[in-house]
């Protein structure tokens, strides 16, 4: 049985009654009423939720509440109230899990006010969009110039028929900016039409492919804070989406503190994958030099959605000297606690094609990511 609102008040010591009228669906022209609750611990973070068809500003994404609430059981509602031109009224309900945490968003800035319980029971506290941390970049693609320009802020990543993608390359053929979106395609090769690659053990050829790839290597890079892009996936097996993050001048050994890592956002593998397709890591040297992975498959990615090619959802990282937090839409999705990576990080995009997925390739060519901005909100050193 669950804790209710008028217990949980009731054990409140030194509870502030904030005065007011409560709030409702069609918004009031005062803040609601609670007390206030030393139990009822809220933090606003960046603009991290913005799930949807169509393509849309980076600074209308929604805010993202991180709550927890002390001594309750899962599943008790928490409501966030906001205030728009209309008034006061609520914008989110979710309800705690087992430790008690609730993530919430909010459209609307200013002050917002988390609450549990209704009338006399309340109890809650109020933030604010201005304790969140800045955006210290910023890119909409709403230039073409922002792509592989001397002034831009993303390149071609130069990688090609080698490693794990002897059948692919990277090439600013297979990436654009256009209508506010950088697209990233895997497409054939037109200067290996006709020719066929040959994996090790395969029996089956495939054509050689161009590989959309862009990084901010050398253009802008963060140390800790959050990192964030605007999403939406390709459908098709045998290529994955990735959102991703590199150590400046690479890795290298002693652990992430000392020698960087790689930290993967996201990675998509394509619709009907038995894993869920969904990945979030991070990898490092240990002081051998030897090659360290954390993280892996999402648990549960079904209840994370279906919609990854036909709607787009905000991937991000939160990145501190203690743990990774991943976040779709603002709810979290993995945390990988322990030392991280203490040097400067720079951004990179992709829709790869590598010969172990290959195989499975299940669609047609070509096969497009779309990215509708990407922002950084850096809290560590300048980089």
């Amino acid at each position: 049985m669950r804790t209710t609102p008028r217990a949980l008040a009731a054990a409140l010591a030194g509870a502030l009654l904030v005065t007011g009228c409560s709030s409702s669906d069609d918004g009031d022209p005062t803040p609601p009423s609670y007390d206030t609750s030393d139990s009822v611990h809220a933090e606003v973070l960046p603009q991290l939720a913005a799930n949807g068809e169509d393509v849309e500003s980076a600074a209308d994404a929604a805010w993202v509440v991180d709550a927890t609430i002390d001594d309750v059981d899962e599943g008790t509602a928490v409501t966030l109230v906001a205030k728009d031109d209309d008034g006061w009224s609520e914008v989110d309900e979710q309800e705690t899990d087992d430790k008690g945490r609730v993530t919430l968003t909010s459209r609307d800035s200013g002050d917002l006010h988390v609450m549990v319980g209704d009338g006399d029971d309340a109890i809650g506290t109020e933030v604010s969009t201005d304790d969140a941390p800045e955006a210290t970049f910023t890119d909409d693609f709403d230039d073409e110039s922002t792509l592989d320009d001397k002034d831009g802020s993303w390149h071609t990543r130069d990688q090609g028929y080698t490693g794990v993608r002897t059948c692919s390359r990277a090439s600013a053929d297979a990436a654009e900016v256009a209508d506010g979106v950088l697209r990233l395609s895997v497409t054939e090769d037109p200067e290996r039409k006709g020719d066929e690659c040959q994996l090790p053990g395969r029996r089956k050829k495939f054509a050689y492919r161009l590989n959309g790839h862009v990084g901010t290597e050398g253009r802008v890079a963060f140390t800790y804070g959050f990192a964030a892009a605007r999403i939406k996936t390709q459908a098709g097996r045998g290529q994955h989406s990735a959102f991703w993050m590199q150590t400046v001048g690479g890795q290298g050994p002693g652990g992430p503190e000392k020698g960087g890592a790689e930290i993967d956002v996201i990675e998509y593998f394509g619709d009907d994958h038995p894993e869920g397709g969904l990945t979030s890591f991070t990898y490092f040297l240990d002081k051998q030099g030897k090659k360290q992975t954390v993280g892996g498959w999402l648990p549960n990615a079904d209840e994370l959605g279906d919609d990854w090619a036909s709607k787009y959802h905000v991937f991000s990282v939160e990145w501190t000297p203690e743990e990774y937090v991943f976040r779709i839409d603002g709810k979290v999705t993995q945390r990988l606690k322990g030392v991280s990576s203490g040097k400067p990080e720079f951004l990179i995009l992709s829709l790869l094609s590598s010969d172990y997925e290959l195989p499975r390739f299940d669609g047609d060519l070509p096969q497009t990511m779309e990215v509708d901005w990407a922002r950084v909100w850096e809290t560590g050193p300048k980089s």
